[in-house]
C-alpha cells in the first residue's frame, strides 16, 4: 500500500477512535469569554535571540520564527487560549494551536531540557530517536509504553506521528515532505528553530519560545533570567583580559579528510570569545559551520592554536588522533595535550548531554571554557560537559 493510502488509513482508525485514544483534557479553559480581557498576564520578553518573537493579543497569541529552517521562509503560529473563539486574521497563519497544549512530539534533544525546565516532560508523547536522550529524568520518561519513537533510523514515520495525534509536533528545522504531510493531516507542525540562533544566550531564551505553548511565560522568564546572570558573571571573569592573554582556539572535527570548523559568527565562535579566547577562524561569516577540504590549509591555521576543542568524539588517547590523521596529531595543541571533547556526560545509551542540556545552560558551557583556557580564573570549578583527552590517554 502506498505510504500516502496507509497514512490516510490510520487517519481515519483515529478520528473514529479504533487508534487513538485521546488522554483527558486536564486545561482550564475559558468559561465566559470576554473580548477585552487580557487572558496572559505574564509575557515573554525577549532578550537575545533573533528567530522568534511573540506577540500578545488578549486570547491569543502569534508566534514567529523568522528562519524556521534553511532557506525557509517565515512562518507564524496562532495560538488561542482554550476556550475562546479562533480569530479571523488577515495574515498567513502556518498552524493554529489551542493552548495550553497537553502532548507534543520533540525532533530534537534540544527541545528536552527546556521542557523538563518548565516542568512538562509529561507532554512529551513522542521523540525522534531515544537513544539519542541523555538527560536522566527525560530518559526515564521516554522508557515509558506510551512515548513514541517516529524517527528511530533517521526517517521520519509519519503514520506514528499521526497515529498519535500529538497537540503538536516542533520540528528540528526541517522541510521534509513527511512534515509537509503530517501538517496537510492537520497536526500543528512548530519548527523549534534554536540552531539558527549564532550566541549562546540566544540559543538558551527558546525556553521561552518553548513556554508560550503552555503559558509557562513567567517560570520561562524566571529561568532564563538565571542562565543569563550566570552567563554574565562568568564572561565578567575574562572581559578586561588583554588581547595577548586570550589563547588561540581551533574549534572541529575531521571526518573522512574534511575538516568540519565552526563558523566564525557561530554560536560556538561566539562562546569561546565570551570565555577569553581567540577563534583563529574569526575572519569567517558562517553562522553554523564550515568545511575545509584541504587539510594541509587547516594545518597552517591551526599552528598557531594554543587549545583544540570539539575535537572527534572518537578521540580516547592522543594515539587515536595520530591514528586519525598523522598531520593532526602535529598541531600544537595536540602536542601538548590541549584536545578537548564535550562528551563527558552521557546517558545510558550514548546520549551526548552537552548537545542536549548544553544549549540551554551555556553558562555552565562558558564556565567549563573558562576553566579549560584560564584555570587560574575558574580553578574552583567542576567542568560538567569537556574532557580532556589526557583523562583517558594511557601513555
Amino acid at each position: 500500500m502506498h505510504d500516502m493510502c496507509k497514512i490516510w488509513v490510520v487517519l481515519a482508525l483515529v478520528m473514529s477512535g479504533t487508534v487513538h485514544a485521546e488522554a483527558a483534557d486536564t486545561r482550564v479553559c475559558i468559561e465566559d469569554f470576554s473580548e477585552q480581557a487580557d487572558y496572559f498576564p505574564e509575557k515573554a520578553v525577549v532578550e537575545a535571540a533573533s528567530n522568534f518573537s511573540v506577540e500578545y493579543h488578549g486570547y491569543y497569541k502569534l508566534v514567529t520564527v523568522p528562519r524556521p529552517y534553511s532557506g525557509g521562509r517565515a512562518e507564524t503560529y496562532l495560538l488561542v487560549q482554550c476556550g475562546a473563539p479562533v480569530p479571523d486574521l488577515d495574515i498567513s497563519i502556518a498552524a493554529t494551536i489551542t493552548i495550553p497544549i497537553q502532548s507534543v512530539f520533540v525532533g530534537s534533544t534540544t527541545q528536552n531540557p527546556s521542557l523538563e525546565a518548565l516542568g512538562r516532560l509529561a507532554a512529551i508523547t513522542g521523540v525522534a530517536h531515544k537513544d539519542y536522550i541523555s538527560l536522566p529524568s527525560v530518559v526515564e520518561r521516554v522508557a515509558s509504553m506510551d512515548v513514541v519513537e517516529f524517527e528511530p533510523n533517521g526517517v521520519l514515520d509519519a503514520e506514528k506521528v499521526v497515529a498519535s495525534w500529538p497537540d503538536a509536533f516542533m520540528s528540528a528545522g526541517s522541510s521534509s515532505a513527511e512534515l509537509a504531510t503530517i501538517r496537510n493531516i492537520g497536526i500543528p507542525v512548530i519548527h523549534h528553530a534554536d540552531y539558527q540562533e549564532n550566541t549562546p544566550l540566544g540559543r538558551a531564551e527558546w525556553v521561552k519560545f518553548t513556554s508560550t505553548f503552555f503559558n509557562d511565560e513567567e517560570k520561562a522568564n524566571g529561568i532564563y533570567q538565571e542562565i543569563a546572570r550566570d552567563y554574565l558573571e562568568a564572561s565578567s571573569l575574562v572581559s578586561s583580559l588583554p588581547e595577548e592573554a586570550r589563547p588561540k582556539v581551533l574549534s572541529g572535527a575531521a571526518y573522512e579528510g574534511i575538516f568540519f570548523a565552526a563558523g566564525g559568527e557561530s554560536f560556538v565562535a561566539n562562546a569561546i570569545r565570551d570565555a577569553g579566547g581567540r577563534y583563529i577562524f574569526s575572519d569567517n561569516t558562517s553562522t553554523g559551520s564550515f568545511q575545509i577540504h584541504d587539510l594541509e590549509r587547516l594545518i597552517v591555521s591551526a599552528l598557531e592554536a594554543d587549545f583544540w576543542i570539539h575535537a572527534s568524539n572518537s578521540y580516547s588517547r592522543l594515539s587515536d588522533i595520530e591514528a586519525d590523521d598523522p598531520r593532526l596529531a602535529q598541531l600544537p595543541a595536540a602536542l601538548s595535550g590541549q584536545v578537548w571533547m564535550p562528551d563527558a556526560l552521557k546517558g545510558e545509551n550514548g546520549g551526548i548531554q552537552f548537545y542536549e542540556l548544553g544549549t540551554l545552560r551555556p553558562d555552565l558551557v562558558l564556565r567549563d571554557l573558562i576553566s579549560i583556557f584560564h584555570p587560574e580564573l575558574e580553578s574552583g570549578h567542576q567542568r560538567v560537559f569537556y574532557r580532556s583527552i589526557l583523562s583517558d590517554d594511557a601513555e
